[in-house]
This record gives C-alpha cells, structure tokens and sequence, in this order.
C-alpha cells in the first residue's frame, strides 16, 4: 500500500508543464513487478500441480466466462427507486410501521453487544411491510427483535462541528453522532436531505495527501460488513428522516477509510485486467497466499482481510470505466454473483447459509437504491467498495466454491413470489432480520433486472435463488473454525462429494 501510494504521488508531482502528463515509466513498472510478484508467485510455484476437475467445475476456472451481458431493463438502476411512503391516516400498516420505527430509534442503540453487532430492526419492518405483513406481525417483530437489543449509553463526550472527525471509526460515540447530525438537521430547518448529503460528501485531506486522497464518509459505507451502506437504502427508499441520520452515524462510528482499497484515480495498471467479479474471486482462490486465512483467525472474521493483506493485486485488476454502461454491466454481474456465491457455496447435497455471504447479497440491493442519488464518479466508487467487501467476505469464509448449475438445475415447481412472500411472513423463520431481508432483495432484484429468456439458462435466477433458501434454510452458519465449515471450500472432482 505505502509503496503503491508513493509512486501514485510521484506520477502526480513530476508533471512538467503538463498537468495530466506523470512520468510513470519506471515507477510502474515497480510496482508492476511487486504485485505480479504477491498475485502470481503461487500460481508460478504451483503451475505443474493444476487439481484434476470435474466438467461442471470448469466455470470456477474462468468465473466471468459464462455471466452475463446486462438486461436492458438494468438500466433502471439510474433511476431512483419507487419511495415507500403513504397516507398514516389511510394504511394502519404504515402507520404502525413508521411508529415502530420512531421508537425503535428512540430507544435502542444502532451497535450493541459489545458493540460488536448492528441494530437490524429496520431492516426487518421494512421488509416485512413491503411484503404486506399485518401491522399485528409488525408489533410481533419488534417485540422478538427488541429482546437482544439495547438501550442507549452516553458517549464520553459530546460531538461538535470542530471535532466530529475526531472520533471517526469509535463506536462509543454513536450517541454523541446521532445527536451531532440530528442537531446539524434542525439547524438546516430539519432539511434532512441536505444533512444526509453534506456529510456524506465532506471531503478532508491529511496533511500531505493528494487532493483525491479525501476522507468523505460517502467512501466508508462499506465498513461494518456493509450495514451503513445498508442503513442508508433503507432511509432513502422509505424517505425516512431517522433511518437517515442513523445512517449518518453509522457510518461516522464505524469509518476505517476502507476507502483507499478502490479510489487511487492513478493505480498502477497491471498486465492483465478485467471487468469480470467472477475472475476476480477465481484469482483470489487460486492465490496460494490466502490459503491459511481460515486456519489462522477462524471463519466469520472479514475485517481482519483487510487489516492484516489485502488482495491489492485483485483490486487493482478489476478495471471498470467510469461510465454508465461499464458500470450497468459491473454492478447487474456483483448482483449475481453475490446471489451465487451465497446460493451455492455450500458442499453438495448438505445446503447451508452463510451469515457473512448474505451481506454480499443485502449491499448490493442497498446499492441499487443509493446509485441514482449519486454521480458517475461515486458511483465507480461505490461498485469497487463492494468488489472490495465480496473480495474480503470470500476470503475471510474460505474461499468457497460457485457451483451454478445448483441454481440452473433447481427445480421450484410452481412456487413463485406469493410463495416467498408467505415463507418470509409466516414461515418458521419469520423473525430472522437477515432471513427477510434476503429474500427481499432477491425480489427487488428480479424487478430490477427481470426473470430473463425462458431459454436461457439462468432464467428465473433470483426466484431460484429465492425458493431455494427459502426452503432449505436451518439457521446461519459461519462463525466456526474452517474445519468445521459446511461450506465447499476446495475444488471437487466430482458432483457427488
């Protein structure tokens, strides 16, 4: 990183007369040589010992090979989402919904547990009233999401416009952040929008650093496995002016400048690039380097990936223009395959769901609803953090296996979206935030970018994806140690092991 960093501030500098001319040569080819050496070594070490595959394992060889040009209906991520907002006085639902929500915020803490987990009420009264539950269930959700959650603690001191970047990434100001941000709302006339944004998108520069190396909280939204990004589909689908400023302060409280993995606008380019999520993740199973992240820290450990070595050859692979198309086409195949990677990762014939997979999944429907808010430019930004959070997520749950024919050959019968809609508000696992809201965002995925060509073979790939954990779900799995791991996490021979 500091080497990488060095040289890109050496381009910048050593321009004569020519400001977009850098003096890049040799430099590069530096850093050329340090990262083929990381991202390659072990796969030179190891060329004459390529595993022996079985034929439908080929796909993890070249993961982008067979996904996919973009719907043309895709193109509707640009455009802003339908807001979920109606008449109280008219949909008891509603009304109960948004009360249950201003309680929620009144009374319970966004991290808790140590504050090591995350407030997912939201996230489930929202998915549970976009299915249409009772405002009866409603009340019934709270009620079970409440009893492990916790009330608010003082933070040790207060935060103030001179001193709100202080104590950015320190969960024991999340009070002191959500009273900072919601005082800043009442003094723009409680012009929540306009809050949200300029915070958001407040840029600040270290000492030293290039103009671009800017801190805005906007580039941060990835942290915590994703939930500020998370937090802020939610308040900007439901246009609500609480989701919004807990959004703010999760983000402010859970900021680490995870940033600098995907913005550097001068990386050094390597030989061979792509625009292909699926490559990437084929690069980092191959990677010999990563090997003995599991037997080291364990299973369910994202942060430490990039802490500790982050993948910078990866990330520096995936090349994608800063244009709409370009970035249509990256963020439908990150859609699909997060959907893969959690759908069928596990070990054949043993389905099971993995806790930190399904964020891959959540974040990418929370994406789909914060694009159209944003420019061109963010909008980059945003698609490489999530390359950046599916890269650290795989690696830290062992580098498990796509298999896609478990959802090409998965057969639903006649089940469809009602079917889904009653496993979400009736089924046994009703009260599980993170099992709705999976569900969810495989519906809205389905709206987005549509069931597909009857011929082809991922046509209905979300209402697969959908009926197929719906039904196979027995609780979340992750957080052991990698040899007690239910998922597939080497390359099989064959389809029967």
């Amino acid at each position: 990183m500091i080497l990488s960093r060095h040289f890109s501030r050496i381009y910048s500098r050593q321009s004569i007369n020519l400001p977009n001319m850098r003096l890049s040569i040799l430099p590069n080819l530096i850093v050329q040589a340090t990262l083929i050496h990381r991202g390659l070594s072990a796969v030179v070490e190891h060329s004459n010992k390529v595993p022996k595959l079985h034929p439908r394992d080929q796909i993890i060889l070249n993961m982008g090979s067979s996904w996919s040009s973009p719907s043309s209906k895709g193109e509707q991520i640009f455009k802003p989402a339908d807001v979920i907002a109606v008449d109280p006085a008219e949909d008891p639902r509603y009304r109960r919904f948004t009360h249950l929500l201003k309680l929620n915020h009144h009374d319970h803490s966004i991290f808790y547990h140590d504050l090591q987990y995350h407030n997912h009420l939201p996230y489930i009264l929202a998915s549970a009233y976009v299915f249409g539950g009772s405002k009866e269930h409603l009340h019934d959700i709270y009620e079970a999401e409440a009893k492990e959650l916790e009330q608010w603690q003082d933070s040790p001191e207060e935060i103030d416009p001179d001193n709100w970047r202080v104590h950015l990434g320190d969960k024991k100001y999340q009070r002191a952040y959500l009273n900072f941000f919601e005082d800043e709302m009442e003094q723009r006339g409680h012009d929540w929008k306009a809050t949200l944004w300029h915070f958001l998108t407040d840029k600040h520069v270290d000492e030293g650093g290039d103009e671009w190396d800017n801190h805005q909280l906007l580039f941060g939204l990835t942290e915590g496995l994703g939930h500020p990004l998370i937090h802020l589909g939610y308040a900007l689908e439901f246009e609500d002016k609480g989701l919004a400023m807990e959004a703010l302060a999760m983000a402010a409280a859970s900021y680490n400048k995870v940033h600098q993995f995907s913005d550097n606008p001068y990386p050094p380019l390597p030989f061979i690039t792509t625009d292909e999520i699926r490559e990437i993740l084929d690069k980092l199973f191959d990677n010999r380097d990563y090997d003995d992240i599991c037997s080291k820290n364990g299973m369910g450990h994202p942060d430490k990936i990039l802490e500790e070595n982050p993948p910078w050859f990866a990330f520096y692979t995936y090349v994608i223009a800063k244009e709409q198309a370009a970035l249509l086409a990256a963020f439908q195949k990150q859609v699909e395959a997060s959907v893969m990677l959690f759908t069928t990762a596990h070990k054949v014939a043993d389905p099971q769901y993995d806790f930190f997979l399904a964020h891959t999944v959540t974040t990418a429907h929370a994406l789909r609803i914060i694009l159209p808010h944003v420019d061109t430019q963010q909008t980059w930004h945003l698609v490489m953090a999530h390359m950046v959070l599916m890269a650290q997520v795989y690696l830290s749950q062992c580098k498990p296996t796509i298999k896609d024919w478990f959802i090409e050959d998965y057969d639903i019968g006649k089940k469809d979206w009602s079917y889904i809609k009653k496993k979400a508000l009736e089924g046994e696992y009703k009260y599980d935030a993170h099992y709705v809201k999976v569900l969810r965002s495989l519906e809205e995925f389905e709206k987005l970018f549509g069931a597909g060509d009857p011929n082809d073979k991922k046509y209905n790939l979300y209402l697969k994806a959908a009926v197929k954990f719906a039904d196979e779900f027995k609780g979340w799995i992750g957080f052991g140690n990698a040899s007690m791991s239910k998922l597939d996490i080497k390359k099989v021979e064959d389809s029967s092991k």
